[in-house]
C-alpha cells in the first residue's frame, strides 16, 4: 500500500525535474545574449586600460567559447524528445556549464585587471550586475545559482584582498555580505519557484485527469450496452445515449426534451411508474426494477432499471439519472422456462395419474387371473397337462404383476415419493430371508447356493428395499447362470466404514458394452433369449442403493461369470465363510380349508361380478362364507339387518365407494368392526387414505391366498 501511495509522488518529482531543466534551458537565449553583449562592452572599455592586453584577450575568447558551447548544448536539448530530456545527463551538463561560466566571470578581475581605480570599480560593478542578473534565470535550481555565484564572487573577493588599497578590505566585507544575502535570496527564490512549479504541475495533472475522466465517461456513455437516460422533475429527457437509441428506437434529437413517460412507457404501466416515482421522492435508489416498456415501433420489451435521484445543495430533487438494460430475451427465456416447468409438472401429474390408473386397470384383471389360477392349483380333478397349463398361466401372470410393481416403483423413485426408513440392519437377518426366497429357484436350476447367513455385521439401509435389491441381484445371478453353476455372496470390510456385498455367479458373463447399459431402465441382458425379465430391476436397484447413500457396480468377463457389488455404510465384527444349506427344503403356505370357521359373518362390498365370484371362491377355499353387496349403500342396508364381524370392501364402487362407506360406519359409532380394503391401487398414499377414513388394513390386488388368510385370521381372532 505504501508503495502505491509513493508511486504518484515519484512521477510528480520526475515532472518537476523535467520542468526545471526546461526552464533553465529556456532562459539561456536571453542570458547568453546578455552575457555576450556585456562581455564585449567590458572588453571594449578595458581595452586600453588593462595591465595585460593578452590576458584580457584570453578572458574574452574563453567566455565567448563557453557561451557558444552552452548555446549548442541548449539547442540540442530543445531538439531532443521528452523521454530524452528527462535524463540526468542534461542536468549534469547544465550544472557543469554554469559552474564553468561562473568561474570565467570570476577571472575577469584577474585577467582584466586595471591598476586604474575607476576601471577596477567598473569591473566590480559589471561583475556584480552579471551575478545579480543570473539569479532570475538560474532560480529554478538552487544548485545552479550557487555554482555560478560562488566562483564569480569569491574570485573577486580574493582579488580585492590581495589589493593594497584603502577600500579593499571594506569592499571585500561588503562583497561577502552580498554573497551571503544573494545565496539566501536565491534559496527563497528557488523555494518559491519550486512551489509554483509543483502547484502548476499538480493543477495540470488534475486537469488532465479530469479531462481523461470526462473522455472515459463520454466513451462509456456512448458505448455501454446500458441505456443512459437523464430527465428533469417534469420527466423531460436531458440525456440519451446510443444504447438508448438502440433499445428504444428514438434518436437522441428525437428524445431530448421529450416526456420520458410518453416515449417508453405503455399506457397500462402508469401504476408501476407511479410506485417507482414515489420511491425516488423518498430519496431511495431503485436497483434492478423490471418494467415493461415500449419502443418507437410500439413493440413491448422488458427493461431492468437502475434509477437514482439527482439533488442540489439543498437536497431538493432536480432530476433523475437512470440506466436501463434490455432483458427481453432473458424475460422470454424465463417465461418459456416457467411454461416448460408447468407443462412438465402437468405431464408428470398426467404420468402419475396414468400410472395410478394403469395400476388399477391392470391389477383388476390380474386379480381374477392370478386368483382363479391359484384356486385351480388346489383342484384335484385336473390332469397333469391341465396343471401344467395352470402353472404357465400363473408364471405369466406373476411376471406381468412384477412388471407392474417395478414400473410403479420406478415412477415413485423418479417423483421422489418413495420414503426410506434408514436403520442398522443385521446382515445375517437380511441374508437368511433372501436365502429362503431364492433357494427354490436355485433348486429348480440345479445351482449351488452359498450365502453366508451367519455374517456378523451391519449396514445402514432400509431393510425392505435392501432385501428387494438383494433378491433382484440374486434372481438375475440364478436366471443368467450356466448349467450346474454356482451363486455365492461375499462380504468384505472396506475403508471409511464401508461394507461391500458381492453377488458372484459362474454364469455367462456380461460384455463391456452391455456393462455400460445394464443399469438403464428397460435394458435387458440377452434380450433375444427366452429368459424372462422386465429390464427395470437393475435400474431400480441402482436408484435405491444411491438413495441409501451407497454405490452399486459390476465386474464381469464373458464366459467366466459376473460379480455385482453393493457398497453401503456399515461395519463387520468378523466375516466367516460358513456354508449354509445349498438346497433347503421349500416350505409352501398351502391354505388349510379346515382353518376357517363358519360362525363368523363376513360382508364383501364389491361391484365387479368377476371379483365377486373370485373372493367368494377364495373365502370358500379358506373355509369361510360371506355375503355380497354390489356397492356401499347396499352394504349399509345389509348391515342394518345383520351383525357382521368383518367387512371387506373395494375402494371404487358406484353410488357409494369404500371410503364413504367406512366413514359412514365410523360416524354411526361402530368403531370395532374390522374393515379391510381391497384395491388395485398400490400407491402408499392410497393406503394412507384408507387408514385416515377409519379402515383397519388394506390388501392390494391381485389378492394372494396366504395374505388373505393371514389378514382375516388376524382380525377375526
Amino acid at each position: 500500500m505504501d508503495q502505491l501511495n509513493k508511486q504518484p509522488d515519484h512521477k510528480l518529482e520526475q515532472q518537476i525535474l523535467l520542468e526545471e531543466i526546461r526552464l533553465l534551458h529556456g532562459g539561456t537565449p536571453f542570458s547568453y545574449t546578455a552575457s555576450f553583449v556585456i562581455s564585449l562592452i567590458i572588453y571594449y572599455v578595458l581595452l586600453d586600460h588593462v595591465e595585460s592586453q593578452r590576458n584580457l584577450n584570453i578572458w574574452l575568447i574563453t567566455i565567448l567559447t563557453v557561451l557558444f558551447i552552452r548555446s549548442i548544448d541548449s539547442y540540442f536539448f530543445f531538439k531532443s524528445d521528452k523521454q530524452d530530456q528527462v535524463k540526468s545527463s542534461w542536468r549534469i551538463r547544465f550544472m557543469v556549464g554554469t559552474g564553468i561560466a561562473g568561474f570565467c566571470w570570476g577571472l575577469l578581475p584577474w585577467l582584466g585587471y586595471s591598476p586604474e581605480i575607476e576601471y577596477f570599480a567598473f569591473i566590480m560593478v559589471c561583475l556584480i550586475g552579471v551575478i545579480a542578473g543570473s539569479l532570475s534565470t538560474l532560480a529554478y535550481r538552487w544548485e545552479s545559482m550557487a555554482l555560478f555565484l560562488l566562483p564569480a564572487s569569491l574570485l573577486l573577493v580574493f582579488r580585492l584582498i590581495i589589493e593594497d588599497r584603502s577600500f579593499s578590505d571594506s569592499t571585500s566585507f561588503v562583497l561577502a555580505v552580498f554573497i551571503f544575502f544573494s545565496l539566501s535570496a536565491g534559496r527563497r527564490i528557488f523555494n518559491n519557484t519550486q512551489q509554483n512549479i509543483r502547484l502548476r504541475l499538480e493543477a495540470d495533472n488534475r486537469e488532465r485527469a479530469i479531462e481523461l475522466m470526462h473522455q472515459k465517461q463520454a466513451l462509456h456513455l456512448q458505448n455501454t450496452p446500458l441505456a443512459i437516460i437523464e430527465f428533469d422533475i417534469n420527466f423531460n429527457v436531458t440525456e440519451w445515449n446510443k444504447a438508448a437509441e438502440h433499445i428504444f428506437g428514438y434518436s437522441r434529437n428525437e428524445a431530448i426534451h421529450e416526456n420520458i413517460l410518453r416515449l417508453i412507457l405503455p399506457r397500462d404501466s402508469s401504476d408501476a411508474a407511479e410506485k417507482l416515482w414515489q420511491r425516488l421522492l423518498n430519496f431511495e435508489a431503485v436497483v434492478g426494477y423490471v418494467i415493461e416498456n415500449k419502443t418507437r415501433s410500439k413493440a413491448a420489451i422488458f427493461c431492468e432499471w437502475f434509477v437514482t435521484p439527482l439533488t442540489d445543495e439543498e437536497n431538493n430533487i432536480v432530476g433523475i439519472a437512470a440506466m436501463a438494460l434490455d432483458i427481453t430475451d432473458k424475460k422470454q427465456t424465463e417465461l418459456a422456462i416457467i411454461k416448460s416447468k408447468e407443462e412438465a409438472e402437468k405431464a408428470n401429474q398426467a404420468k402419475s395419474d396414468f400410472l395410478s390408473s394403469m395400476s388399477h386397470e391392470l391389477r383388476t384383471p390380474l386379480n381374477a387371473i392370478l386368483g382363479f389360477t391359484q384356486l385351480l392349483k388346489y383342484e384335484k380333478t385336473l390332469t397333469e397337462k391341465q396343471q401344467s397349463h395352470v402353472d404357465e398361466i400363473s408364471n405369466a401372470g406373476n411376471l406381468l404383476l412384477e412388471l407392474v410393481n417395478q414400473i410403479l416403483d420406478l415412477a415413485r423413485i423418479e417423483k421422489g415419493h418413495l420414503q426410506l426408513s434408514m436403520e442398522k440392519i443385521k446382515l445375517s437377518d437380511c441374508f437368511k430371508e433372501c436365502q429362503a426366497m431364492v433357494a427354490p429357484l436355485a433348486e429348480q436350476k440345479n445351482l449351488s447356493l452359498d450365502i453366508k447367513t451367519e455374517t456378523d455385521g451391519y449396514v445402514i439401509a432400509d431393510f425392505t428395499r435392501l432385501k428387494q435389491v438383494m433378491l433382484n441381484l440374486l434372481s438375475n445371478a440364478i436366471k443368467y447362470n450356466s448349467e450346474n453353476g454356482s451363486v455365492s455372496i461375499k462380504v468384505t470390510q472396506k475403508e471409511n466404514n464401508v461394507v461391500r456385498i458381492s453377488i458372484i455367479d459362474k454364469g455367462q458373463g456380461i460384455s463391456e458394452e452391455l456393462q455400460q447399459e445394464i443399469f438403464q431402465p428397460f435394458s435387458r441382458l440377452n434380450a433375444a433369449s427366452n429368459i424372462e425379465g422386465t429390464g427395470i430391476g437393475l435400474s431400480i436397484s441402482k436408484q435405491l442403493i444411491e438413495m441409501m447413500n451407497g454405490n452399486i457396480g459390476v465386474c464381469s468377463k464373458v464366459g467366466e461369470g459376473s460379480e455385482f457389488w453393493i457398497e453401503l455404510t456399515g461395519k463387520l465384527a468378523f466375516t466367516t465363510a460358513i456354508e449354509s444349506e445349498s438346497k433347503p427344503a421349500f416350505v409352501s403356505n398351502v391354505p388349510d380349508s379346515t382353518s376357517g370357521t363358519g360362525t363368523k359373518n363376513i360382508l364383501i362390498a364389491e361391484d365387479n361380478p368377476t371379483n365377486q365370484t373370485l373372493i367368494l371362491s377364495q373365502l370358500e377355499t379358506l373355509g369361510y362364507s360371506a355375503d355380497i353387496a354390489a356397492n356401499g349403500q347396499e352394504a349399509l342396508d345389509k348391515m342394518a339387518d345383520t351383525e357382521y364381524h368383518l367387512l371387506i370392501t373395494d375402494c371404487n364402487m358406484p353410488l357409494m365407494d369404500g371410503y364413504k362407506l367406512t366413514k359412514t360406519i365410523r360416524e354411526r359409532g361402530n368403531n370395532t368392526l374390522p374393515i379391510i380394503a381391497i384395491t388395485a391401487n398400490a400407491f402408499p398414499e392410497i393406503k394412507a387414505g384408507c387408514l385416515d377414513v377409519g379402515m383397519s388394513d388394506m390388501i392390494t390386488k391381485p389378492v394372494d391366498l396366504d395374505t388373505l388368510k393371514d389378514t382375516i385370521e388376524r382380525y377375526l381372532n
